[in-house]
């Protein structure tokens, strides 16, 4: 499973509906969403708090979407911006973008949508990881399919790599996590290089 818990997500809307909406949704979804109905407030935060994302009303009263992302990317530039509206235009994309804003969806919105734009903004600066105890299983999963890919034992490939039969095991059942050297003899062994046996985790 994903590993989300560690990013914070500003979520600003006059809406308190769409607030807690979406605060629910980025919730179910393993984010820590912060809700705001005022920019001011949530600029507020993001000068004393460490956030990654920002979900941000396009029209607002007090100060207007496109004014509270350039202020946010002021406070730090590396968060991104993803903008909602319900009333997309052209003129008005390209202002966003040119404030930094990586992305906007439109109103209504489906639950869909919405995670997949927080993901893929996520996913581009590299805050998604794999937790330990997944990572172990996909890493042993991939070892044991190239094993038996070229027919080997577990015997077989002990020989190869000079680990133990119950090392070999253990790592191919999740059960522990194998060391950047034995990973570097198990990729060997197989012909492998370790990125190949990394990628896509």
């Amino acid at each position: 499973m994903a590993a989300k818990h560690h990013i914070k997500v500003l979520v600003i809307d006059d809406d308190q509906s769409v607030c807690n909406m979406v605060g629910l949704l980025l919730e179910e979804a393993g984010y820590r969403p912060r809700t705001f109905t005022s920019g001011e407030a949530a600029i507020e935060c993001a000068e004393s708090e460490s956030c990654q994302i920002a979900l941000v009303d396009l029209r607002m009263p007090e100060v207007d979407g496109i004014a509270v992302v350039e202020k946010l990317k002021e406070i730090d530039d590396r968060l991104v911006c993803i903008v909602m509206t319900a009333y997309p235009d052209l003129e008005t994309a390209t202002a966003m973008m040119r404030q930094g804003t990586s992305d906007y969806i439109t109103k209504p919105f489906k639950k869909e949508d919405l995670l997949e734009s927080v993901d893929r903004a996520c996913r581009k600066l590299g805050l998604i990881y794999t937790n330990e105890g997944e990572l172990n299983r996909l890493i042993g999963h991939r070892i044991r399919q190239e094993r038996l890919s070229q027919n080997l034992t577990l015997r077989q490939l002990s020989e190869r790599t000079e680990l133990t039969t119950s090392q070999l095991s253990q790592v191919e059942l999740g059960k522990n996590a194998a060391s950047v050297w034995a990973l570097a003899r198990i990729s060997n062994s197989l012909g492998l290089q370790v990125s190949r046996l990394l990628t896509g985790l």
